[in-house]
This record gives structure tokens, C-alpha cells and sequence, in this order.
């Protein structure tokens, strides 16, 4: 046979056809592959094995296309089957439509994959948009005066000063809770830069006495712990948001950033008594959530606001008072709900560009609103008017996993964690993301991390067990649920478990505790345990509970894997659109 001859015979046999429909095939698996990877937690080294194998057998795929012939009645040895019988004309036929179908298939997934490559880059886009050669951290300020008694005063003005760097947006400044972490923890500044990943180092002490205030400053460049840079001022009280704007723009100058009008606030002469009152009063309230450090603080920002009712600041510092104490029922919840918006609505008036209104009005839009649209719009005229608002992008990752958006969701927790890297909070939402999006394994790394960082915290052993238990790890997941601190995550969470390990007894007493102990306020939850027991009437009847009882949790039903199974049941749906959530 000459080589025409050969090369016909391959044509006639469908070898070219039958090789092309494989290597189509292998391409679509290998694409359908590395698209699901992620959302089953194929191991890493699935889709190689797969890539290997394919290899592997093509050479095998060809030698059968060769000796081998489809017949009406099966496959024959191809030199066993007559030419005058040979049906590879009609095979070849069936093999172009294979051809053509999965050729559209794999420009389809082309499409896909390239909007998931996109789609990652952005995500690495927005996470890993460092400055590090123009990053900053503002520590705590030392308090100085005679009787130690003006903490609240110096943390608040170094938190004044950290606030107007982080409006220049050349500059990336860690967040207070990561700056202020270090306070009273003697530990070198190479050995803070490094953990907080920044490049410089703002530090300094406050003196206060009578009416005459004292604050030294210095910039320190930590490769190097290079002193590039150190002021004090000694002025009257009043004079104290002028110190603020110069600290800033001697930063600002130091660094050799230019900074934009309007950037640093213009100077104005405070009164001292409702600064005073507005530092001491969102002091504890930053630093205790207990009823009465919340009532003690509520009272502090209402006499700083009776002295100055327009100091926007402290509008919403009261405003996220109302809101805490609605949350732990400390005050009716139409009442608080009342008093929130009153001084959100006074803050706005008072000042219309301060970003922190826009992204405490994102928060009621979605507790009191149900309006996930509307707190999206708000939480990016926040982000516009300071594009660094650790509130307003925590809002923002919100709306976007309500919206389904996990991927961004996940981008902008990663953008907080680069401002704010030490806050334990911030790897808890993004585990609790990955979590609702089934990637279990990147959940199970970062609860781990918030647990590191804080392990005293609520719902994080909570969270930390359902990620163990999704995996099947429930003995693992019974003991991690034995240190949650809130006893209503407990139950809820042992009961589950208990369930998957067949002690049903211990299941029941866990569900039955939780019903008796915290039925209003956990009705969620217990509509939750119910799903994953699958015992779907009693489901129904604690959502309507929930949805009764105004429970907040209900705002992650559509996304919540608990429910998974129920998703598509008319019932569900119609539940769903009852609780009038706008998208």
C-alpha cells in the first residue's frame, strides 16, 4: 500500500474524523472540569490525572478507529467487514454532526472560562491593590497627662488624624481596628509593619491640661526604622481639628503625596466640651457592647449633640448605638428602628459628604428595608466619597453575596483584609462567603485564621463546625462546636451533628433546648436545623416564625446552603417573595 493509498484508507475508516472528535471531547471535559473544580472541591490534582489519562488512551482511540468499524450489526474487525457492507460513510456522517455539536459546546464553555478568568482577575485586581511603598499605620497615641485619664482623647485624635489620611487616595491606611490592636503591647515597629504589611509607621503622645493640649508626632519609615520626620504642637483645645488637617499634610508631604482640594477638611474651630463629650462617648462604645457601657455612651454623644447638633460624626456614632441595642433588644424594636433613621436623617442634613452616612444607611436599608438594591446605591456613594470606607465596602460585600455575586463578594473581603489585616471579623465574613459559595476548603483556611486571631469570639466555632460537618468531619465538628460561646449557635449546631452521627436522641434534646430557651430570637436557626433534618413541615412553620419574629437572619435564606434542597419547591418561593426583599 503507497502512501495515497494509506492516507484514503484513513479517510475511509474515519481515523482523522474519529481522532478530531476526540480531542474536541477531551477539550470540553477538560473545560467542563476546570469550571466545576472549584464549586466541588475536586482536589487539585483531578483534572491532571484527567489530562494524563486522555493522553494516554488517544493513541489506544486511534488504533480502534483503525482496526475496528461500527456495523448494524456492531463492532467488527474492520478487515472482517466487506467494503460493499462498510457503513463508515453514515458513521463518518454521525461523527461531523458529533463534531460540529461539541465544537459549539466548546465555544460556549471558551466563553465561560473567559469570563471566570476575568472574573478572577478582577477578584486579584481589587485583593491585591497594595501600595506598600505608600502605606501607613496611625498606632494609638500615647495619653500623657498627669492623672492617665485622657485615653479616650488620644485614641480619638489619632483616629481623627488616620480618618483624613485615609481620604488621599494615594495612600493606603490600616484601619483603626488593625492599627489599634497594638495598643499597650510592647512590640517593636519593624515587627507591627510587618504584620500590618505597611511601609511607614505614624506614632505619638497627647498631654492634655486645662484648656492647653500637647501632641508630638513621628513619622517613622520601618526599613530602616529611619525617624523621617517629628513635630509638637502646643495649642488651646479648640484649636485641635487644625492639628488634625496639619498632622495630615505633613504626612501627606513627607510622603510625597499630592493631595486633592477638599481632600483634608478645612480647618474649623470645635467646641471643645462636645468634642470632648463625642471622643469619651464613642470610646466606650467602640471598646463595650454590654448594656449598660451602651446606655453610658448613648448618654455622653446626646449631650455632645445638645451642645453641637450638627457634628455629623457623632450622629451617627448615636445612630449605631440605637442600632446595637435593637439588635440585643435592649430597646423596643420600633422605637429603635425610629430613632436610627431620626439621626441618620440629621446627619445628612449636617454634612452630605461624609461617607460613613451613605454606609450606615446601607446597613438599615437591608435590616429594616429588605431593600438590597437601594443599600447597594448607597454603599457606592459611600465608596465614591471615600473610596477606603472599610464600612461601606463590608456593605458592599453584603449586597453583592444577597445578589448571588459570591465572586466579588469574595474580591472585596480580600480588600478589607488588606486595610484592615488583623481584624479577625474580616476573615470570619470571608469564610462565611466562601462558606455560602461551597468552597469549603478556602472557608475552613480563613475561619481558622479568625479563630487565631480572636479566639474568644462569637459564632466563629459555630461557623468553623457547619464547614467540618458539610465535609463529613463530624466528629471533628462536635468537638470545635463545644467551644461556641452564644448557646443558641450551639444547639442549633450540635443538633445537626448529632443527627449525621445517628444519635438522634441527643439531636432531639439539643433542638428541643434551643426551642425552649431561645425560641424568638433564634426562630431562624431553628428553621434551619429543621431543613438540614429534613423534616420540612416543621421547617416551614419556624420560617414563619422567623419572618414574625422580624429575624435578620432570614436575609441570607436565599443563599443559605442549609436550604439547598427546598430552593425550588413552589412553597419556597412563594415564602421568598413574601419576605419582599428588592434586588
Amino acid at each position: 500500500m503507497n502512501l495515497n493509498d494509506f492516507f484514503n484508507e484513513l479517510k475511509r475508516r474515519n481515523v482523522f474524523k474519529g481522532t478530531v472528535s476526540y480531542l474536541i471531547f477531551s477539550w470540553v471535559l477538560l473545560q467542563v472540569i476546570a469550571i466545576l473544580s472549584p464549586i466541588i472541591n475536586a482536589p487539585i490534582w483531578f483534572g491532571k490525572m484527567i489530562l494524563i489519562i486522555l493522553i494516554v488512551l488517544l493513541p489506544v482511540w486511534i488504533c480502534i478507529s483503525w482496526f475496528f468499524e461500527i456495523t448494524t450489526d456492531g463492532i467488527k474487525k474492520t478487515k472482517n467487514v466487506p467494503k460493499e457492507k462498510s457503513i463508515t460513510q453514515k458513521t463518518g456522517q454521525k461523527l461531523n454532526t458529533f463534531i460540529i455539536a461539541f465544537l459549539a459546546i466548546a465555544i460556549i464553555l471558551l466563553f465561560v472560562d473567559r469570563f471566570r478568568l476575568r472574573s478572577e482577575n478582577n477578584e486579584n485586581a481589587i485583593a491585591l491593590e497594595t501600595k506598600p511603598d505608600k502605606s501607613i499605620a496611625v498606632l494609638p497615641f500615647s495619653d500623657m497627662s498627669p492623672n492617665q485619664q485622657q485615653g479616650y482623647f488620644a485614641d480619638g485624635l489619632a483616629e481623627e488624624v488616620l480618618n483624613s489620611l485615609a481620604k488621599i487616595n494615594e495612600l493606603q491606611v490600616t484601619s483603626r481596628t488593625s492599627a489599634f490592636s497594638f495598643k499597650n503591647k510592647k512590640m517593636d515597629l519593624q515587627e507591627i509593619a510587618k504584620t500590618l504589611n505597611v511601609s511607614y509607621i505614624l506614632e505619638g503622645s497627647v498631654r492634655t491640661q486645662d484648656s492647653i493640649i500637647r501632641v508630638n508626632v513621628n513619622l517613622v519609615e520601618t526599613n530602616g526604622d529611619n525617624n523621617i520626620w517629628s513635630q509638637t504642637w502646643e495649642k488651646e483645645l479648640k484649636n485641635i481639628f487644625k492639628i488634625q488637617n496639619e498632622i495630615a499634610e505633613a504626612v501627606a508631604e513627607n510622603l510625597q503625596l499630592r493631595i486633592l482640594d477638599n481632600i483634608i477638611p478645612s480647618v474649623t474651630e470645635s467646641n471643645t466640651d462636645a468634642y470632648t463629650l463625642f471622643l469619651e462617648g464613642r470610646y466606650i462604645y467602640q471598646n463595650n457592647y454590654d448594656e449598660e457601657s451602651l446606655q453610658i455612651s448613648e448618654k455622653l454623644l446626646q449631650k455632645s449633640l445638645a451642645i453641637d447638633s450638627t457634628y455629623a460624626a457623632a450622629l451617627i456614632t448615636l445612630g449605631n448605638i440605637y442600632h446595637t441595642q435593637n439588635n440585643y433588644g435592649i430597646i423596643d424594636y420600633e422605637k429603635g428602628k425610629k430613632l436610627t433613621y431620626e439621626v441618620a436623617i440629621k446627619a445628612i442634613k449636617a454634612d452630605s459628604t461624609y461617607a460613613e452616612i451613605y454606609a450606615f444607611m446601607s446597613l438599615l436599608s437591608l435590616e429594616y428595608e429588605n431593600d438590597i438594591g437601594k443599600a447597594g446605591k448607597l454603599a457606592q456613594k459611600a465608596l465614591r466619597l471615600d473610596p477606603n470606607n472599610e464600612t461601606a465596602l463590608h456593605r458592599a460585600s453584603e449586597v453583592a453575596l444577597l445578589r448571588g455575586n459570591t465572586e466579588e463578594a469574595i474580591a472585596i473581603h480580600k480588600r478589607v483584609i488588606i486595610i484592615d489585616p488583623v481584624n479577625a471579623s474580616n476573615y470570619y465574613s470571608l469564610a462565611n462567603t466562601y462558606y455560602m459559595a461551597k468552597n469549603l476548603k478556602e472557608a475552613e483556611k480563613n475561619i481558622k485564621e479568625s479563630i487565631r486571631l480572636n479566639p474568644d469570639q462569637d459564632v466563629a466555632y459555630s461557623l468553623y463546625a457547619l464547614i467540618l460537618m458539610n465535609q463529613e468531619k463530624y466528629s471533628e465538628a462536635l468537638e470545635v462546636i463545644k467551644k461556641e460561646p452564644l448557646a443558641g449557635f450551639r444547639l442549633h449546631t450540635e443538633a445537626m451533628i448529632y443527627h449525621f452521627l445517628g444519635n438522634q436522641e441527643k439531636s432531639e434534646t439539643a433542638l428541643m433546648k434551643l426551642i425552649a430557651d431561645h425560641e424568638k430570637s433564634w426562630s431562624y436557626q431553628i428553621a434551619a436545623t429543621y431543613a438540614v433534618l429534613k423534616k420540612e413541615e416543621k421547617m416551614y412553620y419556624w420560617l414563619e416564625k422567623a419572618h414574625t419574629h422580624k429575624d435578620l437572619g432570614l436575609i441570607e435564606l436565599p443563599n443559605e446552603p442549609m436550604f439547598e434542597a427546598y430552593r425550588n419547591q413552589a412553597q419556597f418561593k412563594d415564602f421568598i417573595k413574601k419576605l419582599g426583599y428588592k434586588y
